[in-house]
């Protein structure tokens, strides 16, 4: 399983608590972060598993409700 976050640098800590929280999660996860310092698709944090996207926004979202997405997903 493939976890990407894309970010805007403003939500590095935000970003950084996910991974830990997916790797916690799902030890044989892979987790890429890419930070960026505009938006990508009128987004500034994005979560996507395997390529499909899990949570978009203009902001960060509480890692509970992105890792019960990643769930209902699998």
């Amino acid at each position: 399983m493939l976890v990407t976050i894309i970010y805007n640098t403003d939500f590095r800590s935000e970003a950084n608590s996910l991974k830990m929280e997916v790797i916690n999660e799902w030890s044989d996860a892979s987790v890429n972060m890419m930070g960026i310092r505009d938006a990508i698709n009128n987004a500034r944090y994005q979560v996507q598993l395997d390529g499909a996207v899990v949570y978009s926004g203009q902001t960060a979202v509480d890692n509970t409700t992105v890792i019960n997405s990643i769930k209902d997903r699998l």
